[in-house]
C-alpha cells in the first residue's frame, strides 16, 4: 500500500511540476512541450484546438504582444487515478503588454494527462474566467 501511496505522490509532484512549467511559458513551443500530438484545448479567448499545432500558433501569436506575463497558482486540486491525471488550478495572472499596458485576471484551468509509454502528456486543458457572482477563488471540497 504504502508503494501505491508513494507513486501517487510522486505522480501529483509531476503532474504538479508540467503545470507550473506551462504556467511559466512564454511560447508555444514551451507551452505545449508535455502535450499529446491529439490534445483538445479550450481557452479563454473563444478558441479551441485539436492537436498541437493550432495551440502553437495560437500561444505564439498571443505571447509575442507580452513584455511579461506572471501567473500565481493560487489553488490547486490534483487527482490521481491509475494512468489518468487531472490537476484544477485557480490563476491570478498579471500581463504587461509591449505597449506598457497592464491586465489582470483570475482564471480556472483543468489540465487532464494521460500516461502514455511511460510519461504524463496534457490530453485535455480548458480554461476561463469565472462568470458572475462574487465568487472569492476558493475550490470548495466535500
Amino acid at each position: 500500500m504504502k508503494n501505491t501511496n508513494d507513486n501517487r505522490q510522486r505522480d501529483k509532484e509531476v503532474l504538479t511540476s508540467i503545470v507550473k512549467e506551462m504556467a511559466e511559458s512564454m511560447t508555444g513551443a514551451q507551452s505545449t512541450r508535455h502535450w499529446a500530438e491529439d490534445a483538445l484545448w479550450f481557452d479563454i479567448p473563444a478558441f479551441a484546438s485539436r492537436g498541437i499545432q493550432p495551440a502553437l500558433k495560437m500561444f505564439d501569436s498571443v505571447f509575442k504582444g507580452f513584455r511579461s506575463c506572471n501567473i500565481e497558482v493560487l489553488e490547486e486540486d490534483v487527482t490521481i487515478n491509475g494512468d489518468m491525471g487531472i490537476v484544477c488550478t485557480i490563476q491570478k495572472v498579471h500581463i504587461v503588454l509591449k505597449n506598457g499596458d497592464t491586465k489582470r485576471a483570475l482564471v480556472r484551468q483543468t489540465d487532464c494527462f494521460e500516461r502514455r509509454g511511460g510519461e504524463w502528456k496534457l490530453i485535455h486543458e480548458h480554461a476561463s474566467f469565472p462568470a458572475g457572482g462574487d465568487w472569492d477563488g476558493k475550490i470548495v471540497a466535500a
